[in-house]
């Protein structure tokens, strides 16, 4: 039934659009898209990187998703951490799957975000 995913949505709390833009698009290379009217006035910010979109609402009473996560597979992964690491996120590698290459970090709210080397993500194989 379904064939595709459109986007994902992580939150944050109010006004901190800036820091949202700052790791999305400073650190990730991801790009700000326009949000139309009327989700504009509700603040947020929307990104994408070729088909991977992320809508980042504002939640008036937030708590971060320590657990839930999106997975991102990146192409050079370690390269990745490494800038992380030196924007002072931590990172959190995963040897559970030994034939896959991953880490965890948190974006700059707390948000659980899955990073996976191209190629070894979930999607990638069988």
């Amino acid at each position: 039934m379904i064939d595709s995913l459109d986007h994902i949505q992580l939150a944050m709390p109010p006004g901190e659009e800036e820091m949202a833009r700052s790791f999305f698009c400073g650190i990730l290379g991801m790009t700000e898209n326009e949000k139309p009217e009327p989700l504009a006035s509700r603040g947020g910010c929307w990104f994408r990187s070729g088909s991977v979109i992320v809508h980042i609402g504002v939640e008036t009473n937030f708590a971060p998703q320590r657990k839930a996560h999106p997975a991102f597979c990146v192409p050079d992964l370690e390269r990745l951490a490494d800038d992380l690491k030196k924007k002072q996120f931590a990172v959190e590698w995963d040897n559970a799957l030994s034939d896959r290459k991953r880490f965890y970090t948190s974006d700059p709210f707390g948000n659980r975000i899955e990073f996976i080397q191209s190629g070894d993500g979930f999607g990638d194989r069988s």
